[in-house]
């Protein structure tokens, strides 16, 4: 861990804490190599087994306290979220050693303004991915794609894409609460804030 002299504001102060998380979530939504744009997404399997995968942050909206990510619609995502919408989300900066861990309820959109948005809004690189042929998980002979052998390794026209729309789910996390930890020689510092009566109310945690 690299010595640190100068603590930044948010060592001390609640407010700057919220204006860290709030900034890194936003700039990782443009960016493609912050730090924050791969989080992990963990939600309760079908079983009550914790699931945790990496998933990829497309829109954060502060004022709203939502967070959207894509999927495929035939994932298991979709039924766990299904079942029990209580979900995490995990971000992590190695250079700042910050943690930010983000709860609240999901829901899944297929086929509706929600879906449709997110999907217009999508490159044609990320939307290819949802031609695949097979569904997510599927027991395979050999490594592969999933993709046709016509889109493969290649980008597809509008055209080609539309059959693939009917495979794509945003999902939509309300968040409630967020846990924040900052890593320093100096000793580290913790926080939560929890959404109640339309405020974020902030507290000090023991590392």
């Amino acid at each position: 861990m690299p010595e640190q002299t100068d603590m930044p504001a948010h060592y001390e102060d609640l407010g700057s804490v919220q204006t860290s998380w709030r900034e890194m979530l936003l700039s990782a939504v443009s960016e493609r190599t912050h730090p924050f744009k791969k989080p992990v997404l963990t939600t309760i399997g079908l079983q009550g087994e914790p699931k945790a995968r990496i998933v990829i942050l497309r829109e954060f909206d502060s004022e709203a306290r939502s967070i959207r990510i894509h999927t495929d619609a035939r994932s298991d995502k979709i039924a766990e979220i299904g079942k029990n919408p209580s979900v995490m989300l995990a971000f992590y900066d190695p250079v700042h050693e910050i943690q930010v861990q983000v709860s609240g309820i999901a829901s899944a959109h297929q086929s509706d303004a929600y879906a449709e948005a997110a999907w217009k809004g999508a490159a044609p690189s990320s939307r290819r991915a949802y031609l695949a042929e097979i569904e997510p998980g599927t027991l395979l002979s050999g490594p592969a794609s999933g993709l046709p052998a016509d889109v493969e390794g290649k980008i597809p026209s509008e055209e080609r894409l539309e059959g693939a729309q009917s495979n794509f789910a945003a999902i939509q996390v309300v968040f409630e609460q967020v846990e924040w930890l900052f890593l320093s020689p100096n000793g580290n510092r913790r926080a939560r804030f929890e959404w109640r009566a339309e405020q974020w109310e902030g507290t000090w945690l023991a590392p």
